[in-house]
């Protein structure tokens, strides 16, 4: 198995988007070859980052999603603020720090 491990630090007034973003989000991963599951995680104590895990069969499947219109889909309305924040010259709303894991022991 192989897990995809997404530490995302939006920043303080964006979290209520952030968490409205994955509580709406498009589910475009549920259908993929090799998906298994996601966990998002929010964090208990301040300034510290939600992580968002992924499950799959194995990290071929993982990197064949990313290259895919469903990853885009998926992304898209956090992808826009970011765009948006860019142009506007401001701070972006989110940082994310992408890990890959491969599970050896259960």
């Amino acid at each position: 198995m192989f897990i995809a491990m997404n530490r995302i630090t939006p920043l303080p007034e964006y979290v209520e988007r952030f968490e409205e973003l994955f509580r709406t989000r498009a589910r475009q991963v549920d259908s993929m070859t090799g998906f298994k599951e996601a966990k998002i995680l929010r964090p208990l104590e301040p300034n510290q980052p939600f992580i968002v895990m992924t499950y799959w069969d194995k990290r071929a499947d993982f990197e064949e999603w990313l290259k895919t219109g469903e990853f885009m889909r998926g992304h898209a309305r956090g992808f826009e603020d970011m765009h948006k924040a860019r142009e506007e010259g401001k701070p972006l709303p989110m940082q994310s720090n992408m890990e890959l894991y491969e599970v050896f022991a259960d």
